[in-house]
């Protein structure tokens, strides 16, 4: 196989070398990956932690070791499929918007937990009421620890937040734990389905989660017209959904 076909994934020649490698292994510690990919360790780390954020590794600990293992290209396939629809949802919106300003939508996607990560921070470092809605509750099982220093950040802060999680046992449980926090109300949507994405709006962002357990990623907008336009949506969601 052509390594370099990579390049249309997002992957340069090292991160393409290393995952193949990574393929052929199954799991393995850095040390074994760098010495069949002939790249060297020091290196290989980078190369690795990059590919995390990518969401085209994961690694579990054993014995204090890190042990990588690969995302299976099917899953990639489909991480890809969802960012196209994810981006063709919003593009109606976006071209309109377009028409109306000369001022273009700032579009980025933020990969692995560090992404999720970074939106976290700015929820904390813009203290702007938050809006969240399609919650699916998987965001402790994503993220562990990171997700309950933020909800207590938050709270700190005094940040509101109003949030409709999914009619599922899984939503509901989260629903549960956000019923105890301080500044937050609780509803639930109006029909039970099954979702890995949610959305988030606060300030001019709009933001749409994939709570992916190997691979999340966050697709932000920077856009005040996109994020008031989500936000009169989610007040009409408000209104029919369920407490």
């Amino acid at each position: 196989m052509e390594i370099t076909q990579l390049k249309n994934v997002g992957l340069n020649e090292k991160e393409s070398k290393i995952y193949t490698t990574l393929l052929e292994l199954k799991e393995s510690s850095v040390a074994k990956i760098s010495k069949k990919a002939g790249i060297n360790r020091s290196l290989s780390y980078f190369i690795l932690s990059d590919l995390e954020k990518k969401g085209f590794v994961s690694y579990i600990i054993k014995n204090n070791i890190k042990f990588y293992k690969p995302i299976e290209p099917q899953k990639i396939l489909n991480l890809l499929e969802e960012k196209k629809k994810s981006f063709q949802s919003i593009l109606p919106q976006l071209i309109e918007l377009s028409k109306k300003s000369g001022v273009k939508p700032q579009i980025e996607i933020l990969e692995g937990k560090e992404g999720i990560k970074t939106i976290l921070n700015e929820v904390l470092r813009l203290k702007k009421e938050w809006f969240a809605y399609n919650v699916p509750g998987k965001g402790p099982e994503t993220l562990g620890y990171l997700i309950d220093n933020f909800e207590n950040q938050r709270q700190k802060k005094k940040i509101l937040l109003k949030v409709m999680c999914i009619n599922t046992p899984q939503g509901k449980k989260r629903g549960a734990d956000f019923s105890k926090m301080k500044f937050t109300q609780v509803k639930y949507m109006k029909d039970a389905y099954e979702s890995p994405a949610s959305n988030w709006i606060y300030g001019d962002r709009f933001v749409i989660i994939f709570w992916y357990e190997d691979s999340p990623f966050a697709i932000r907008i920077i856009d005040r017209k996109l994020a008031d336009s989500y936000k009169k949506y989610f007040n009409a969601l408000w209104k029919v959904s369920k407490k």
